[in-house]
């Protein structure tokens, strides 16, 4: 299997879960947000938010960022060009 269909299955797969794409579309909808805020708005275990970050990351889906002592997530660029606008609207109506 070639590395560019390994890199999709990651995508279809990181997206196909109700609680990555709950994280993703909080992070449309806020822009940045530390990892704390993140797990309180979609109420998940700070182990699962972890593991579902991951799998995010791994798929180029989310990036983190250091600012002082905190670490931010956000949407990676990425995202918008393999997502078309009406998804990305409705992710982000969807994480308010």
């Amino acid at each position: 299997m070639s590395a560019n269909l390994e890199q999709w299955a990651k995508v279809f797969s990181a997206l196909g879960n109700p609680e990555r794409l709950a994280v993703v579309a909080h992070l449309l909808a806020r822009g940045r947000q530390n990892c704390r805020e993140l797990a309180e708005h979609v109420r998940l275990s700070t182990p699962a938010l972890s593991y579902h970050l991951r799998l995010l990351e791994e798929a180029g889906l989310i990036t983190r960022e250091k600012r002082g002592r905190q670490r931010c997530l956000r949407v990676s660029p990425e995202l918008a060009k393999i997502l078309r606008p009406k998804v990305l609207a409705a992710l982000k109506k969807e994480g308010k």
